[in-house]
């Protein structure tokens, strides 16, 4: 374990646990020390889940300390909210969103994912794609994020291309994890904890490449004279803030998040799981008005992005 201070005053705690360490039969105690989530035994469900993604791991887990960069030239922040009677829209968010009811708050957040393939719809810009899983944003001024970035920018027949992973508590930036390696088509799972929810000042968060084997988890401190609101989770496809400006969305085809779960309370304590598919879907809008990106909630438990915006 291992305590990194950014600027800007963020720290960050990395975690290296024992290699061939097992999640399954550790004891207890030895997993947050190590960076792991703890096990749910007392939820069967929850429990099923957390080793269908653990054997799905054994054998080619490849547990890599993260390596860490801020980018003070993005921003992954709150919904930005248009006005429509049939759905909610925004210039930044598409995806799925549910809400705490009054009085309660949500802790944490779970989802599954196969990172997009990037084009770029305008020549010679650069366009972007975030994909992520979060608490807060919609209807607060805060939220926890962590996600996948994909870039592109087109020259005629040339397109460059970007992949990493990334997460963030606004109003702070994104932070990079720059060693953590992310392909087109390769399955993410992402865990967002902030225990006990309303009114935490820390955030944990696991990251799996399912696909690679790699995995990396980390704690991060909210930013000075925040805390977690815990109103709203969501799943999204977003078009972020890069150099102060709401950025061009790049065209992704379609993301499908699976295992859409958040927890009302605290795990352990009698907390409630939540589906991500039972609350509102969200559409994303241009500058002009025109739906670029498109929310469905397919089951309860998935959640499609559509990129339907202008093609390269």
């Amino acid at each position: 374990m291992a305590v990194v201070a950014l600027t800007g005053g963020l720290k960050v705690t990395t975690y290296q646990p024992p290699r061939d360490f097992d999640p399954l039969t550790a004891d207890a105690r030895d997993l947050p020390r190590f960076g792991l989530p703890r096990r749910p035994d007392d939820d069967p469900h929850l429990r099923a889940r957390y080793e269908q993604v653990a054997k799905r791991l054994k054998g080619k887990l490849n547990y890599i300390t993260p390596t860490l960069r801020r980018n003070d030239e993005r921003f992954h922040g709150p919904r930005k909210r248009l006005p429509d009677a049939a759905t909610e829209t925004s210039t930044n968010w598409s995806g799925g969103v549910v809400f705490a009811p009054a009085g309660q708050s949500f802790s944490w957040v779970e989802g599954d994912w196969v990172i997009p393939d990037v084009d770029a719809p305008t020549e010679n810009m650069w366009s972007y794609c975030s994909s992520w899983i979060g608490i807060d944003g919609d209807g607060s001024g805060d939220v926890a994020q962590i996600g996948i970035e994909c870039d592109a920018f087109r020259s005629g027949a040339s397109v460059t291309k970007y992949f990493y992973a990334w997460f963030e508590w606004f109003p702070e930036p994104e932070i990079m994890i720059t060693n953590f390696p992310v392909s087109p088509g390769d399955m993410i799972t992402a865990l967002l904890c902030a225990g006990p929810g309303a009114g935490a000042t820390e955030a944990f968060a696991f990251l799996t490449n399912r696909t690679s084997g790699d995995s990396t988890s980390l704690s991060f401190d909210a930013p000075s004279g925040t805390t977690l609101i815990g109103n709203s989770a969501e799943w999204i496809v977003e078009a972020p803030t890069v150099g102060g400006q709401q950025s061009s969305l790049a065209d992704y085809g379609e993301v499908f998040f699976s295992v859409c779960e958040t927890m009302l309370g605290t795990l352990g304590t009698g907390g409630t799981t939540v589906n991500g598919g039972t609350g509102d879907n969200i559409n994303m809008d241009d500058s002009s008005g025109s739906m670029v990106s498109r929310g469905t909630l397919i089951t309860p438990t998935i959640i499609q992005c559509e990129y339907v915006g202008a093609l390269p």
